[in-house]
């Protein structure tokens, strides 16, 4: 068995009078938290709401472990199904929560935005913009296909990670799900370091452009929708489109070819689309790049080196 897919025995914690193992990814979600909430507290002067902050984040931290124990006490029941996929799958919608709240956060933790220093770096390497370079590019046939594209990013995890449940591979699933909300709060600890909004928002980007991007049914509608979902959370830097996907597709690979190769159009479409949609600076895209790299490289020996639960189906 690859050393990426072994069951690590770790040691077990207590939760009130109940047994509570936290599997590697619920680790990396408390600690997120923990961190997020001593930001909080060493801001609190900036940050209104610190109070309910802070004890919304002991509530989660609470409920995950209250899930984890829930998962070990019925491992031998007939409900242990119900809690198994709870305890799988609840990272899903806590990502979409601890996302929304930097849009809050951030310009009180950094209030400084880093778009003409990193619209800085991609002139100096390319001597132009990069995305008002692509203007000879626009098409859009093309614009309508990678806007579409773009907004796939929130599906290739949950595919990847759906196909592994279902195929009962509870190892290589539990690695990914590790991966993946290891990816996502990675960087959104870039977006609270590196605050930034992107080239279609910055003034002497929008003002050289001398296209507007233009689609035929569904881009304006999905950038609208996407725009109001996601509001302005300053999360170019770095592009967590680019490292999440090239992890899906690394681990896609890997685990299972024939879903990787079903993936691998909507992957290159996002990665090309982040900077020809103006979402994202070049620099964004590298750095998103060097962090998947990064995570493959210390994902293996910090997930075998963190507490994670047994097996949960024999």
């Amino acid at each position: 068995m690859n050393a990426e897919t072994r069951r690590g025995e770790g040691a077990t914690g207590r939760f009130g009078d109940g047994s509570v193992k936290l599997n590697p990814a619920d680790k990396v979600v408390v600690a997120y938290l923990g961190l997020i909430a001593i930001l909080i507290l060493v801001f609190v002067y900036r940050i209104e709401s610190w109070g309910w902050l802070c004890a919304g984040h002991a509530v989660v931290i609470a409920l995950v472990c209250l899930i984890a124990r829930w998962d070990r006490r019925l491992s031998t029941s007939s409900d242990r199904t119900v809690a198994s996929f709870i305890h799988d799958w609840y990272p899903v919608g806590l990502m979409g929560l601890t996302y929304k709240e930097l849009t809050y956060l951030i310009p009180r933790i950094h209030p400084r935005d880093f778009d003409s220093a990193l619209a800085a770096i991609d002139h100096r390497i390319f001597g132009v913009h990069p995305t008002v370079w692509l203007e000879r590019f626009t098409w859009p046939p093309l614009t309508e296909v990678l806007q579409l594209t773009y907004s796939t990013y929130y599906f290739l995890p949950i595919v990847l990670g759906v196909v592994l449940w279902k195929r009962d591979n509870p190892d290589k699933f539990h690695f990914l799900v590790f991966v993946v909300v290891l990816g996502f709060y990675l960087s959104y600890l870039g977006y609270i370091a590196v605050p930034a909004i992107g080239p279609r928002f910055l003034p002497s980007i929008v003002e050289a452009q001398t296209t507007s991007l233009t689609g035929l049914l569904f881009f304006q509608p999905v950038r609208r929708m996407l725009d109001s979902a996601e509001g302005i959370t300053r999360d170019c830097f770095p592009s967590g489109h680019t490292e999440l996907t090239l992890l899906v597709l690394y681990y896609a690979r890997k685990f299972h070819r024939c879903t990787f190769w079903w993936l691998l159009p909507f992957g290159i479409g996002i990665v090309l689309s982040t900077v020809y949609l103006r979402y994202h600076y070049f620099v964004d895209v590298v750095a998103g790049a060097l962090v998947a790299a990064a995570i493959v490289v210390i994902a293996t020996p910090l997930y075998n080196n963190l507490p994670t639960r047994e097996s949960q189906r024999a």
